[in-house]
């Protein structure tokens, strides 16, 4: 089976076409190219399945595109049928690329109590339980929100980005921005799974996002990282309405 699926973040754009749940091909546009995107999508084969997740307003255009290359098009809404129980008391606020991530964690890990951080433009935490119960999650500032907000809510602290070279303490005003900032995202995330494998022993912790590398080998417990986490999931929210 193939399926076109598109995932409409804050940031961008991204396309991705399967085969059989396994990705051929993954493109990015910004909202600015949204002429690009969509001759992108009319050089695609036809396929049995096209979604679209999108977190804010996607040109009328691209949808008519997708459509035209799939035999079933899927707006992804909160009363789209999926294979999992949604128990968010607010459905329809519910961003779908979180919603499209838990099915990708279920798809991946069913029968698991899973924790999912999705570190983009905001922080996302959600938990899925062994029983396929999507039991809601939390949401923070991303980390270059948080570098941006500091700068933007302040007169005297400078903008500063990412940096691979911190440590515990800031020794001057900039490293003190840059550590307070990605240590702050660090041991959030780790208090998140400290506080849940006590409660959940067998707990598997995902990471997905595009600054999904940024926690990689920072904490003890064993964390599986999947990029492709919102693509896996809208692919079986495909499958589950074939």
């Amino acid at each position: 089976m193939k399926t076109i699926c598109v995932d409409a973040g804050n940031s961008s754009v991204k396309i991705a076409l399967l085969e059989n749940s396994v990705i051929s091909s993954i493109a990015s546009f910004t909202h600015e190219e949204m002429t690009e995107l969509e001759e992108y999508i009319l050089t695609l084969p036809l396929v049995d399945g096209g979604i679209l997740s999108a977190v804010r307003n996607v040109e009328t255009t691209i949808v008519e595109a997708v459509k035209q290359k799939s035999a079933l098009f899927i707006n992804l809404m909160a009363d789209t049928p999926i294979p999992i129980h949604n128990l968010y008391k607010t459905p329809e606020t519910l961003g779908k690329d979180r919603l499209a991530a838990v099915v990708g964690a279920y798809s991946i890990f069913p029968e698991k109590d899973v924790l999912i951080f999705d570190a983009g433009t905001a922080l996302t935490i959600d938990f899925l339980d062994r029983n396929g119960n999507f039991r809601g999650g939390n949401i923070s500032p991303g980390l270059k929100m948080r570098f941006k907000a500091l700068h933007e809510y302040t007169e005297k602290i400078f903008f500063c980005e990412q940096s691979d070279d911190y440590q515990l303490i800031g020794e001057n005003s900039s490293s003190a921005i840059v550590s307070g900032v990605q240590f702050g995202m660090i041991f959030e995330v780790k208090n998140y799974i400290d506080i849940f494998v006590k409660k959940y022993p067998e707990l598997v912790v995902i990471l997905t996002g595009g600054d999904m590398n940024f926690f990689v080998n920072k904490f003890e417990t064993r964390i599986f990282a999947e990029p492709n986490l919102v693509f896996i999931g809208l692919d079986k929210i495909i499958k589950y309405n074939c």
